[in-house]
């Protein structure tokens, strides 16, 4: 796998490189030149890689070549980078900001994010065998295309899984430590992760795409080594929906925030940083009837001998500035344990 990968990228072919959770093996979608391929409609069948902005075209690469590999071992981590706390104070400061903003306006939930930069000589293929091998319940990528540049990740949050008409999601929300417990969560966690809850099934509502939605039991899930609350949403799509499906729910507003045009306006304004790819959304796709989307969280760009490192907390009315700090931390570390 590392041998082929290498030639993609010495060409400077498209590819991204795949395991859904739970599974072993890899996939492999790849291109033999460097052409940009967009869809709007999702009838192709490829794999698709979109931003946080909302656009009318997504980048994706075709399906027409493919490959599966196992996972090969990992060498072990040998770098030992750690977060800057020069970041701190300036987190902190929007957080409290955030907070002010929530007193005042209609905004209940903003997402903030903080983009951590290292240096880093290592090579992209070994992370992603340490994330595949760190966290099996995770959808783990490696994607790079010459308009992108590499991407890998390990999300713990499924957009969307369309197996003909029946489509289901997740709203996920909240964050806990590897040594809590289910009783340690607050009354601030419940009621972020219930806002998301609430909008998604606003957002699957007012889309005019879906019918009878139904929703599961609220329960905690481990990803890596954080805990997170998540409620399963089952619904049916009509034909032919998907894009307006993908239009409604992206943003969710477990990265974007509630009121969605609010906390996006927010976000554009006093965050400070394109977010490029980090929030956004990826997976495969096929003939607008199947599909397994997955928001790209707990991810890091990768250029030259840089690392760029994203992490992001709700921030809500019962949000403690120094302790969101402490969570995007917490989430961060998920990646830096495959340095």
């Amino acid at each position: 796998m590392q041998d082929f990968i290498a030639s993609l990228l010495a060409q400077h072919n498209p590819f991204v490189l795949f395991r859904f959770p739970g599974q072993a093996r890899m996939h492999c979608y790849y291109q033999q030149d460097q052409a940009a391929h967009y869809t709007q409609d999702y009838t192709e069948e490829g794999f698709v890689f979109a931003p946080f902005t909302a656009q009318a075209q997504q980048l994706f690469i075709p399906a027409t070549h493919q490959r599966e590999f196992s996972l090969p071992e990992a060498t072990p981590a040998t770098s030992s980078l750690k977060l800057s706390l020069r970041d701190k104070a300036a987190f902190v400061e929007k957080v409290a900001a955030a907070l002010e903003a929530i007193a005042l306006t209609s905004l209940e939930k903003v997402v903030l994010s903080n983009a951590f930069s290292f240096p880093y000589k290592g090579e992209a293929i070994n992370v992603f065998a340490r994330l595949a091998t760190h966290y099996p319940n995770a959808f783990v990528s490696y994607w790079f295309h010459p308009k992108t540049g590499q991407w890998l990740g390990a999300s713990p949050e499924q957009l969307i899984a369309l197996d003909e008409c029946q489509l289901s999601t997740v709203a996920l929300a909240g964050t806990l430590g590897r040594d809590a417990t289910a009783a340690d969560w607050t009354q601030k966690e419940l009621h972020e992760q219930q806002l998301v809850v609430e909008s998604i099934v606003e957002e699957l509502r007012q889309s005019g795409a879906v019918q009878n939605i139904h929703l599961g039991e609220r329960s905690t899930i481990q990803a890596g080594q954080l805990y997170h609350l998540q409620t399963p949403i089952r619904t049916s799509l009509q034909s032919k929906k998907l894009p307006i499906l993908i239009q409604a729910l992206h943003p969710t507003p477990a990265v974007g925030g509630f009121p969605k045009a609010t906390a996006l306006h927010y976000i554009n304004e006093k965050e400070g940083y394109n977010r490029e790819y980090y929030t956004g959304f990826l997976g495969p796709f096929s003939k607008g009837t199947t599909a397994k989307l997955f928001v790209n969280l707990r991810c890091g760009k990768m250029a030259k001998d840089l690392l760029t490192l994203y992490t992001g907390a709700g921030i809500t009315s019962g949000s403690i500035p120094a302790s969101e700090w402490e969570e995007i931390c917490r989430k961060a570390s998920t990646f830096l344990a495959a340095l």
